[in-house]
């Protein structure tokens, strides 16, 4: 019998599964965009990307930092380093991030378009790293998540009589 705070946890594992899946389609969109570069920019998406990209990478992050990952610290305190490392890289990610929305903003707005091959290398270092990090996530994070809160339903549910 799985009690109420299973409910919660496959709550939050789905929201982080869709965040990884958010993630990803960003990567794909910045992968787009430096493929396109110089001259076939489809600027109305490069505009939208940089106007999502802060907001939605900050937003994913926080459901980790605030869901995820305490979860897995309460029942592995041994993760703390693995932890403090992924929360690093979140930071650098989104300052990146910011980097990368001034960078698109100056070219598709304003026209600078003088090193198109900086801005290439720039995009192409925020979804490589990115897609790394969700590689991580996917693989490890999400499973020992759900391994932990398995573990935390089986010796939270109540006892049989015969118990």
């Amino acid at each position: 019998m799985r009690g109420p705070s299973s409910k919660i946890s496959d709550r939050g594992a789905a929201r982080f599964e869709t965040c990884l899946a958010q993630q990803v389609d960003l990567c794909c969109a910045l992968e787009t965009l430096a493929d396109a570069l110089p001259s076939h920019v489809d600027t109305k998406a490069a505009t939208l990307l940089a106007e999502t990209l802060e907001d939605s990478l900050h937003h994913c992050h926080q459901i980790e930092e605030n869901f995820i990952f305490p979860a897995i610290l309460t029942a592995r305190p041994g993760m703390l380093a693995t932890i403090t490392r992924l929360r690093a890289e979140h930071v650098e990610d989104e300052e990146q991030a910011c980097e990368v929305k001034d960078a698109i903003m100056a070219f598709v707005i304003r026209q600078k378009r003088k090193d198109v091959e900086e801005f290439g290398y720039l995009l192409r270092g925020l979804f490589v790293a990115l897609r790394r990090h969700l590689a991580f996530d996917r693989d490890y994070v999400l499973p020992l998540y759900r391994r932990t809160d398995a573990a935390s339903n089986i010796t939270n549910q109540p006892r049989s009589p015969e118990d």
